[in-house]
């Protein structure tokens, strides 16, 4: 019996988006909170002080028990939330937590706070974890520095997060830290006749760092996913040019190169795809009006860049202005329209499984055979146990 087992299997958010929203899915969020609330306890997840250890637990404590504080219960609940190293230092009795986490209990879930349920709170948690452990919800890859800028090492660990790109050592100190607003573009070729294929990351300011990694194109693709994903929701773009209106009266935007641009109502990057024309206001001058999107560029982010964002397209070469007004052209060319189709399994299965056995003449002249189409066979349902790696991609490696 499977619930005899002596493991357990426990699904686990490796990564987020940077766009993630908790609100848009209550299950996964479920299954997140869980997740930060167990690595808290057991030391995967580490918080800076006593307070955010206690506010923690007071959340949980009203996801499981509700708005009315029991201490005898909030004192049971201090050894499944609060980490054993925390418990066994000095002062950390059990009634010395359950008091301090009945103080945040008050300030967090005052009487202004009644209309809130305990999925509201499960959200609250999940975006804590994601704003707070960036690099523990990251995607590893291992990798070579072969040119670029110096770095104290060039075997590294490259971590790829909802924040950017981390270089990273063996012992998790980061080497080079890259949001994805310094990031310009990124790109992936194999190296000669080899496997190993090689990942370059070029910044804003001009640099550019060649990787040689077996996951080159994973890392690649990712990236990429996430500067598209993040370029199409963006609100900020940046002049790359000089562009002065045709007159005083006249509806167009004025601006000088770097000069940071707000856009207004619904638009947005995906908006300067699709259009050869946007509205925004200037932060600069305050003045509102329309552009060509030609004269930007949009920057990959959510929030207002920073002034030391800002500061690196001042500072740039004219190879890296022109590499950025290619990266919003290309982006403007190549944009198509989104299907509506869902994918489906049988699509990912005749793109990434490797094909179905041959079947003789009597497997293919059987009913089941010739009830089922082709295209279906290699992800088709079976109580038969999984033997061989279904991923054509792992075929070849007799270790996987």
């Amino acid at each position: 019996q499977e619930r005899n087992a002596p493991w357990r299997l426990f699904y686990r958010k490796e990564i987020f988006a940077p766009w993630h929203d908790p609100r848009l899915d209550p299950i996964s969020t479920n299954l997140i909170f869980q997740q930060v609330v167990r690595g808290v306890k057991f030391g995967e997840y580490r918080c800076d002080s006593n307070n955010e250890l206690a506010s923690l637990t007071a959340q949980q404590y009203f996801v499981e028990r509700g708005m009315h504080v029991d201490m005898e219960k909030m004192t049971s609940m201090i050894p499944l939330c609060i980490p054993d190293t925390a418990l066994a230092a000095p002062g950390g009795s059990l009634e010395r937590w359950a008091s301090l986490a009945a103080q945040c209990f008050k300030k967090v879930f005052s009487s202004d706070t009644e209309d809130v349920d305990a999925q509201f709170v499960k959200e609250d948690v999940v975006m804590f974890g994601k704003m707070k452990w960036p690099l523990l919800f990251s995607r590893f890859y291992e990798a070579y520095k072969f040119s670029g800028p110096s770095l104290p090492k060039n075997d590294v660990i490259i971590a790829v997060n909802w924040t950017g790109v981390y270089i990273v050592d063996d012992q998790e100190h980061v080497l080079l830290e890259c949001s994805f607003p310094e990031i310009s573009a990124v790109s992936n070729a194999k190296i000669g006749k080899s496997q190993s294929q090689s990942f370059t990351l070029a910044t804003v300011k001009g640099d550019e760092y060649t990787f040689s990694s077996s996951s080159g194109e994973d890392i690649c693709e990712l990236v990429t996913f996430f500067l598209e994903g993040l370029r199409r929701r963006s609100k900020w773009v940046v002049s790359m040019l000089d562009y002065s209106s045709p007159g005083e009266e006249s509806s167009f935007l004025s601006f000088k190169h770097g000069d940071l641009i707000m856009l207004e109502g619904e638009d947005n990057g995906e908006t300067i795809m699709n259009s050869g024309w946007c509205s925004g206001v200037c932060v600069r001058t305050g003045q509102r009006g329309d552009f060509p999107s030609e004269c930007v560029y949009i920057l990959p982010t959510y929030s207002k860049p920073g002034p030391d964002i800002m500061a690196m397209f001042s500072n740039q070469t004219e190879e890296a202005q022109e590499r950025l007004i290619t990266t919003t052209q290309a982006a403007v060319e190549e944009e198509e329209p989104a299907s509506d189709q869902p994918h489906t399994l049988e699509q990912y299965s005749q793109h990434f499984f490797k094909p179905p056995p041959r079947r003789t003449l009597s497997r293919a002249l059987s009913k089941t055979a010739i009830k089922r189409k082709d295209t279906g066979f290699v992800w088709a349902f079976t109580k038969e146990p999984i033997s061989q790696a279904l991923l054509s991609r792992v075929v070849p490696d007799k270790d996987l």
